[in-house]
């Protein structure tokens, strides 16, 4: 949180203009447990100056100034981006639909990283007239999903299949390895055989979707229409709407939708569980949908009982085989998080994070061309 300007910043840059906050709530849970809901706010524009304070100069600042343009739609962004240059050099969170036209550009260039993050389907194990708070309903679900399918069709291969909560990526290899589940495939046929056993449905499934992932939501509602033979019914929540159903969520009351999808990042790269697994299935978990489940709480406390890093991943391990195995979640994709960057733009991105520390300028950037004066080798500045 960087409320104010001032000196006492101990990161790679230092505050000089505008404000970018996290307000932080606690929700009330079950009994005397809690969890958290974020809001954000920032300016229309936040100005960080480089730290010459610093204290890992190796790594940097190799900026001298960075603009943040929160004043911006991401279609606006795109377009400053993608077809000029002095505007904006940096767009996060470029929508899959998008890569191509950013592979293409003049101006730009497509980078992305394998994310520690996942998109998935919260369950309402509560829901009326379906049978979701079975095992095998659940089950069924995740075998009538084509993964690849979703994969090639909502996110142009820019997203990888997901066999449980643990992303594949490089920083979560320990994790998913040894004695790892194997996900679920693609099985029509045990997934009708499984949903009749559970009792079928008695109405339509409604599947709801944060806005921005309309197209994967529509994949997956053909998918289990196909599958299942089941009716389908489709909606996408506006940012307000996004905000009450969190809040509805972390207060473990009811939504307008049976199946919810969001998506879902981790910080820790180190012990995804703490993050990932915990808010879909754990008692503070702040997507949690229906009843605690007694072993999962049993092996989270477990896992934060450990010290070692062997004993985490083997904790963790057990923890993703038993959410794997009660399908606690439905298991669709990890995207890789994308950005759009001015071709002379030096851009290092993070699988848990977005940091512009080890970012620079090349001599043929805007930034630097413009100058009078020869600039020094990290001289410049640019726009995010």
């Amino acid at each position: 949180m960087i409320d104010a300007p001032g000196p006492w910043a101990s990161g790679a840059f230092v505050l000089v203009e505008g404000h970018s906050v996290v307000h932080t709530e606690r929700v009330a849970t079950d009994g005397e447990d809690c969890t958290w809901l974020q809001t954000e706010d920032r300016s229309p524009t936040v100005r960080l100056h480089a730290n010459p304070h610093h204290w890992n100069q190796r790594r940097g600042p190799r900026l001298a100034e960075v603009e943040f343009r929160n004043d911006l739609t991401s279609a606006e962004a795109l377009d400053l981006v993608c077809d000029g240059i002095g505007e904006v050099d940096l767009v996060t969170e470029v929508p899959a639909a998008a890569a191509r036209r950013v592979q293409q550009s003049r101006h730009a260039r497509l980078v992305s990283v394998a994310a520690v993050r996942v998109l998935a389907g919260v369950l309402d194990r509560e829901a009326e007239g379906l049978p979701l708070h079975d095992g095998r309903a659940r089950r069924a679900l995740n075998l009538a999903i084509d993964r690849a399918a979703l994969v090639r069709e909502a996110f142009d291969g820019h997203a990888a299949p997901l066999h449980g909560l643990t992303p594949p990526t490089p920083l979560t290899a320990l994790h998913r390895f040894p004695g790892r589940l194997r996900g679920y495939p693609h099985d029509r046929v045990a997934a009708r055989r499984l949903w009749a056993a559970a009792g079928g449905a008695s109405r339509a499934l409604r599947l709801a979707a944060f806005e921005g992932w309309e197209a994967a939501a529509d994949v997956v509602a053909a998918q289990l229409r196909e599958s299942l033979d089941l009716v389908v019914e489709v909606g996408v929540l506006d940012r307000d709407q996004q905000y009450e159903a969190r809040r509805r969520l972390a207060e473990q009351g009811s939504g307008d939708w049976d199946v919810l999808l969001l998506d879902h990042g981790s910080q820790s790269a180190d012990v995804p569980p703490v993050e990932l697994h915990r808010a879909f299935v754990g008692r503070s978990g702040e997507f949690r949908a229906g009843p605690v489940d007694p072993r999962f709480e049993q092996l989270f406390a477990r896992l934060r009982a450990q010290t070692s890093q062997l004993r985490q991943v083997l904790a963790a391990n057990r923890i993703d085989r038993h959410v794997t195995r009660e399908a606690s979640a439905l298991f669709l994709v990890a995207p890789r998080s994308l950005y759009a960057v001015n071709r002379h733009v030096r851009f290092l991105p993070y699988a848990t994070s977005f940091e512009l520390a080890d970012t620079s300028v090349r001599r043929r950037h805007w930034s630097r061309r413009r100058r009078s004066r020869r600039p020094g080798r990290d001289e410049g500045q640019a726009t995010a």
